[in-house]
């Protein structure tokens, strides 16, 4: 805004021109300069009134062209930014409008067609003139879209960060949860037996100490990205956590919980895994359950993974799904990412099952269709 004041400098020519003028038309153009140097102030920083001094000025551009030169026309060059800064369609429309009107006036009173070399000095300003409001309007919206980039782009590393976060908290809860629920377990196994069973005992303590080192190497997986948990791995898992638990596996072989189905996508083998592994957690904290039967198969649309325990029924599903970023809930937002979908049974003494279904993603290739 202050530079658009440094332009006022260049009013000491049309000074120059009033100075070599008689003393009366000096005592009135000297005025009416005064008076467009401050109307054009006035019209940069009072947006509200910018149109109508815009207009005053061009009043007075056509009042010293008619009454001293036609070279005054380059006065124009004041109001010509000024209308750029018009935000209102109209309003520059109509400004653009009075521009041209000047120029009209202008060449029709000082018959420049007549004088083609004045014309052809005149003409290159014009064109500049009129060219510049378009130019600042264009330069304005580019700065406005600039600046919402910068905010759109801050907006998305912000959400990025909180998606991050909520990752790694799920993948803590999920893998650790686990882990440590196994060492807790072991730990309460190994108190009992000390005096009943020592060689039971430190052999527990063993494990808990194999257990530990194997939460520490998931957490380095976690914290470098490299952490790929599959089906496979977590039903093996399953195993240790649901025999420290004194809680006997069964693979249920009516929805083929055996090694050969084939593996799906790393993707969703990934996020069947650590749903798996939330399942098989949420039995052993809350079921109370003696057994607990793991389904891992295909099906025509998919796949299916199911987990059912014989313990307290509604009470555990209540408990496993409490919250928003753990439990069920934590299962359905991850498999959101493949549409897959997460239902849960629970009968009051008579256990639960939660059920994991995924589609299959085929790929159209030509006339063949290739399914993943």
């Amino acid at each position: 805004m202050a530079f658009s004041f440094v332009w006022l400098v260049y009013l000491a020519f049309p000074i120059g021109d009033l100075i070599e003028r008689p003393l009366q038309e000096q005592m009135v153009g000297f005025p009416i300069l005064l008076g467009f140097a401050v109307i054009y102030v006035v019209g940069y920083v009072r947006p509200k009134i910018r149109l109508f001094a815009i207009f005053v000025l061009f009043a007075l551009i056509v009042y010293y062209s008619f009454r001293y030169d036609p070279g005054y026309l380059y006065l124009t060059f004041y109001p010509s930014p000024m209308i750029g800064m018009l935000r209102d369609s109209r309003q520059l429309a109509a400004a653009i409008t009075g521009m041209l009107v000047v120029f009209a006036a202008v060449i029709w009173h000082a018959a420049l067609w007549n004088d083609s070399y004045g014309l052809l000095q005149l003409a290159p300003a014009m064109l500049i003139m009129l060219m510049m409001p378009f130019l600042m309007r264009f330069g304005r919206r580019s700065r406005e879209l600039k600046d919402k980039l910068v905010l759109a782009n801050e907006e998305i590393a912000r959400l990025s960060k909180n998606e991050e976060r909520e990752r790694i908290s799920r993948d803590l809860h999920d893998t650790l949860g686990h882990t440590l629920s196994l060492i807790t377990l072991k730990s309460e196994l190994a108190e009992k037996l000390i005096a009943k069973n020592p060689d039971r005992a430190a052999q527990e303590i063993r494990d808990v100490q194999m257990t530990s080192r194997a939460a520490l190497r998931q957490v380095r997986e976690l914290v470098s990205g490299m952490s790929a948990v599959t089906v496979r791995d977590e039903i093996s898992h399953a195993k240790q956590i649901l025999a420290a638990a004194g809680i006997e596996l069964e693979l249920d072989a009516k929805t083929g919980a055996d090694t050969e189905v084939p593996a799906p996508a790393p993707l969703v083998d990934n996020l069947l895994g650590m749903c798996l592994r939330e399942a098989v957690t949420n039995v052993v904290k809350h079921s109370r359950a003696h057994s607990c039967a793991i389904g891992w198969g295909e099906t025509p649309h998919g796949y299916l993974l199911s987990v059912k325990d014989d313990g307290i029924g509604a009470a555990s599903a209540a408990l496993a799904g409490d919250g928003t970023k753990n439990g069920i809930q934590g299962m359905r937002n991850r498999l959101r990412l493949v549409d897959g979908e997460v239902t849960v049974t629970a009968v009051t003494g008579k256990g639960t099952e939660v059920r994991i279904t995924v589609p299959r993603v085929e790929k159209n290739t030509g006339k063949e269709s290739a399914v993943q």
